[in-house]
């Protein structure tokens, strides 16, 4: 894949990501405006409800937007001058890159125009509620250490191959 075309990827995955995020952040901010009632999908286990987050992810660091945004805003550069020193053409690094920016942007939006994160999604068991731009993150960090693994074990690989071939040669 050409580098042009993986920033292509990349650049639509962002916009589709920060799109759904927010997109499904109004929904569901407008329904519980008007709706007190959680949406229950399973019951004691999944279910759609409304709380604004002013911390983290998963709630962590509550009320500590200025920080939060700050920090939000100097983790997306940080990823920007990253990729631009050290892109990969590898589709676990661009999906991970892309969700995790996308995830960040989201919920920067909302804590610069709301002062707060919009969450919805509750899974019970967990005790905790998200929404979609945190999803993003999560399964961006997973498809980056994927990658990490990858490229650990294709390097290991071929160090072995290349000592196999120098001790071969003597």
């Amino acid at each position: 894949m050409k580098k042009k075309t993986s920033y292509l990827i990349l650049s639509i995955i962002i916009v589709l990501g920060v799109a759904l995020d927010l997109i499904t952040k109004v929904i569901f901010a407008n329904y519980f405006e008007n709706n007190l009632d959680n949406i229950i999908v399973i019951p004691n286990f999944f279910e759609f409800t409304f709380v604004k987050n002013t911390g983290a992810a998963y709630g962590m660091f509550g009320d500590s937007t200025v920080m939060l945004t700050i920090v939000s805003i100097l983790f997306i550069i940080a990823f920007f001058v990253y990729d631009y020193f050290n892109h990969k053409n590898e589709i676990w690094y661009i999906l991970g890159l892309s969700f995790v920016i996308s995830g960040a942007i989201g919920n920067l939006i909302d804590r610069i125009f709301l002062g707060y994160v919009r969450d919805f999604i509750a899974i019970k068991i967990f005790s905790f509620v998200f929404n979609i731009a945190d999803l993003l993150i999560t399964l961006g960090v997973i498809f980056i250490v994927i990658h990490l693994i990858k490229t650990f074990i294709t390097e290991r690989k071929e160090s072995k191959d290349d000592s196999k071939q120098g001790k071969s040669r003597e």
